[in-house]
Parts: C-alpha cells; sequence; structure tokens
C-alpha cells in the first residue's frame, strides 16, 4: 500500500469504511444519474485505491486527521507513452484550499512517481481561469507548456481551454527535493 506524509497531510488508500460518503463526491461529475455500472466501476476503483493499479495510483488526502480530498497520478498505456504520469487533484471543500494542502499533496504524489514508479514525466492541466492551481504547479517546479484549447468538454456551451503543465525527470533531479515519507 501505498502512504506518504508531508508536514501537513498524510495520502493514502481510502478506508472501506469512507467508501460510500466518498463516492457521490468523486462520482457526480462523471457519472449520469442511474449509471449503476459506472458507479459500481468507480466503487471498484476506489476499493483499490491506495495501489499502482494497471491505469492509475488514487489516494486520499488526509489533513490533521480530516478526510479533505483525492489526488490520482494516471498512466494507462492506451493514451500516454511508458513513463508519462498525469497528475489529478480535488480538495473537496473551498475552506481547504488555499492552505496549502493541495501544493503538499501534489509535492508527495510527484515525487513519489519519480522516485518509486520510474516516472520519465508528470504532466498536470488545468483550466486557463483556475490561477491558484497554475500557482501551484508553477511554485513545484512544473513548466507551463502551453494551452489545450477547446479540451474540456462542458455539459453547455464550447469546451473549455485548459493550459498544460509538465516536470521532466531531469527537472525533478535538479531540483532536488525528497518530500515522501513513507510509514
Amino acid at each position: 500500500m501505498i502512504r506518504a506524509r508531508g508536514p501537513n497531510v498524510t495520502l493514502r488508500g481510502f478506508e472501506r469504511a469512507e467508501i460510500d460518503a466518498v463516492l457521490p463526491r468523486v462520482a457526480s461529475a462523471e457519472l449520469t444519474v442511474g449509471d449503476e455500472a459506472g458507479l459500481a466501476r468507480k466503487r471498484a476503483r476506489l476499493e483499490r485505491s491506495g495501489e499502482r493499479t494497471e491505469v492509475e495510483i488514487w489516494l486520499a488526502i488526509e489533513a490533521h486527521g480530516r478526510l479533505i480530498g483525492d489526488v490520482q497520478g494516471r498512466c494507462s498505456d492506451m493514451s500516454m507513452p511508458t513513463g508519462v504520469w498525469e497528475l489529478g487533484i480535488e480538495l473537496w471543500d473551498e475552506s481547504d484550499r488555499g492552505r496549502g494542502f493541495g501544493r503538499e499533496s501534489c509535492e508527495l504524489l510527484t515525487s513519489h512517481l519519480f522516485d518509486v514508479e520510474g516516472a520519465i514525466r508528470v504532466q498536470a492541466s488545468t483550466d486557463v481561469d483556475n490561477t491558484a492551481m497554475r500557482r501551484t504547479l508553477e511554485s513545484i517546479g512544473f513548466s507551463f507548456e502551453g494551452v489545450l484549447r477547446g479540451f474540456m468538454p462542458q455539459p453547455e456551451g464550447d469546451p473549455r481551454d485548459f493550459a498544460m503543465y509538465a516536470m521532466t525527470e531531469k527537472d525533478h533531479r535538479r531540483d532536488g527535493k525528497t518530500w515522501i515519507r513513507t510509514d
């Protein structure tokens, strides 16, 4: 099981007792009402959180003993070259944002991907207007690479443009940070 600790957050698998409460939070954006098969797939993924699967590492974010969000590293060989990972994060409540929890979680998972999983590149994209996430990525050493025009479909209206950021293994080694601490 993957578990990493920083000064303020712990990344870990979701506990069985948390899955029912977490499932609506992590499924609402992707699934339509009544999609029981999709809900079952999401539940199965949550049950495997904390371990590397063939397509991802999905971890709970705990801060000061409280579950506040989730972070993922995605690595499907169906969509990316070997060694390339996509980073994703969500802090569920507005009150937990802007407190450094997201930054620390991204640092911990990024270090794990390079130091343990053999990543050669970790990339992350975010809405072009999400200045907080853009600042976070830049502050931990990710470089802005460009805009993915019309990238994210919207329920109504045109797809949103997203900013692409990345860190290579060389960038990570040059930075010299090692954030991961395992239990």
